[in-house]
């Protein structure tokens, strides 16, 4: 891990979403200077990879090295195998197009919430813990796992896939955007709880909208907080079932609200735990907010898997 942010050299990060692109020159765990501009996903690829490509221009001119986070699972090579949110890109040869649009002779692609978790992990919350999941809350719920030190792909690059964790096996579970059904991102995604709060008779574009409902009192914002604690308590029962975590840290839009959530969230731990320290495992939210992607993405190029964060 960097010891020092002093003379660290320039990088350009990109973090791809489903409804927002952003770009940004990153030097030590500083944002020197961001582009965000929104994702063309009902245009297909090419207008995806354009709107990427002129956003990097702004930033850097000439970029030689560049990373960048995606909403999906991507191989070693660039190739996404598919970005549930952003239709169209199955099989496309991402880092590929990238460099080609920008001239950078090298391109590292990653999936965002493990990119996140490597942020997290550089310069983050994540710097105190051995082991912590990160969970992602926006258009899409993902997560990036770090256990002793390391970041945890996977044999293909799907570890830590927690939006499609099941937390609703009934018949009647709402579908999400990979096909299955009563995943935790139709739930807990944005697009749920919108779904939630219009259903209750709310009117709203944003989480935010829904977050000062909740604070008002209203029912449909309560609603839809309630949805979202509840299916993040499943889901962080189970993973803590399983891993024992130090820490579970919360990025994204969503968790811009997290007062909201932390309560309710704490008591569905509670109230579901095999054991206390399971349940008593500390929740943070991330420093970087919305920017932990587009930080461990600038540092993709560095990254060599098979070595400790903290060498």
């Amino acid at each position: 891990m960097p010891e020092s942010d002093i003379a660290m050299p320039s990088r350009v990060g990109i973090d791809l979403g489903g409804t927002r692109i952003k770009v940004a020159e990153v030097s030590g765990s500083q944002v020197v200077h961001s582009e965000s501009v929104d994702t063309p996903a009902h245009k297909g690829p090419e207008a995806v990879m354009d709107a990427i490509a002129s956003a990097v221009k702004r930033i850097s001119a000439a970029p030689r090295r560049i990373g960048m986070a995606i909403p999906g699972e991507v191989d070693s090579r660039g190739k996404v195998w598919r970005l549930p949110n952003i239709p169209g890109f199955e099989g496309f040869e991402i880092a590929a197009e990238l460099s080609r649009r920008t001239g950078a002779s090298l391109v590292v692609v990653e999936n965002d919430a493990t990119t996140a978790a490597y942020g997290e992990a550089l310069y983050g919350q994540g710097r105190h813990y051995e082991s912590f999941l990160l969970f992602t809350l926006g258009t899409g719920v993902g997560g990036g796992l770090v256990m002793g030190r390391r970041l945890i792909r996977g044999a293909h690059g799907f570890a830590a896939e927690v939006g499609h964790m099941t937390v609703d096996p009934s018949p009647g579970a709402p579908r999400c955007a990979c096909g299955n059904t009563g995943c935790l991102e139709a739930y807990a995604g944005t697009h749920a709880l919108l779904e939630t709060f219009r259903r209750a008779g709310g009117t709203a574009n944003e989480v935010r909208d829904i977050a000062e409902s909740a604070r008002r009192g209203e029912p449909g914002g309560k609603a839809a907080f309630a949805q979202l604690s509840r299916a993040l308590g499943i889901a962080i029962n189970s993973i803590q079932n399983l891993l024992d975590l130090d820490a579970v840290v919360f990025s994204g839009g969503v968790s811009k609200s997290f007062d909201l959530v932390e309560g309710p969230l704490r008591a569905e731990l509670r109230a579901r735990r095999y054991a206390e320290p399971l349940s008593e495992v500390p929740l943070v939210v991330s420093d970087f907010s919305e920017l932990a992607g587009v930080v461990g993405a600038a540092y993709l190029p560095d990254l060599d898997a098979a070595k400790q964060l903290g060498s």
